[in-house]
């Protein structure tokens, strides 16, 4: 692969996993792999599936879900240009824990296991970064499962809104924060934890009080105090 231009760089460097890497490491770690390119509404993998890769995202929106066994999703996170995907199997040679679905076509690089372990080995204080990566991932997991057990539809479906906002959001003029995912009721249900109606009946409530509004698809969040203010009345 050719050499990494300086935007990707800075890019990949916000993201935790990277963030270690010097410039020639990230030279190096990427000389070793492929690009692809995934086309909208197509699964890059599947829960369950072996998996000996990981995929770096350098443009488009991926979904990372789970599946019950009976068919439920429920949407970890929706991931976005220097993010990670698959770092698990590539690592311990198991089973996909979660499938991969393309919202919106997709670049990423590909890099197998055969080709990173010898890298780490090498790096092994880059070892250490990537534990501290699964960590949080671990954290945000046990978060997320304590919001399904214990909170309502409306904190549990703000505190939603405010992770999507913090990952994709953008300020605008005027303070409004845009999320730039395009998502339907259902992706964003799935994601909080809730039916897509009770997500269809809490937004309609939210934007009659000017919390937010729904752009092209975008929501724009007008309030953010008053969606913090919905999660601490909850826990209080």
């Amino acid at each position: 692969m050719s050499q990494l231009n300086d935007s990707l760089k800075y890019e990949l460097k916000k993201n935790v996993f990277f963030s270690a890497y010097s410039d020639q490491e990230l030279e190096d770690l990427f000389s070793l792999a492929r690009t692809v390119t995934f086309k909208s509404r197509k699964e890059i993998f599947g829960q369950g599936d072996q998996g000996d890769s990981m995929f770096i995202l350098l443009s488009g929106r991926v979904k990372i879900s789970t599946f019950s066994t009976t068919g439920k999703e429920t949407v970890l996170s929706f991931l976005g240009p220097g993010d990670i995907l698959g770092e698990i199997a590539l690592l311990d040679e198991g089973p996909r824990t979660a499938a991969a679905h393309v919202l919106e076509e997709t670049r990423a690089l590909q890099l197998h296991r055969k080709d990173f372990l010898p890298f780490i080995e090498k790096h092994p204080r880059i070892a250490l970064q990537i534990i501290s990566v699964l960590c949080q991932r671990l954290r945000r997991t046990d978060m997320f499962v304590e919001e399904v057990v214990t909170m309502q539809a409306a904190p549990r479906l703000a505190r939603a809104l405010i992770r999507l906002a913090d990952s994709h959001g953008k300020e605008e003029e005027g303070g409004n924060i845009r999320i730039h995912l395009k998502l339907s009721q259902g992706n964003l249900g799935a994601h909080a934890g809730l039916m897509r109606e009770n997500v269809n009946r809490q937004l309609k409530i939210w934007e009659e009080g000017g919390i937010l509004s729904n752009e092209n698809g975008m929501i724009i969040l007008h309030d953010i105090a008053m969606l913090e203010e919905v999660i601490a009345e909850a826990a209080s």
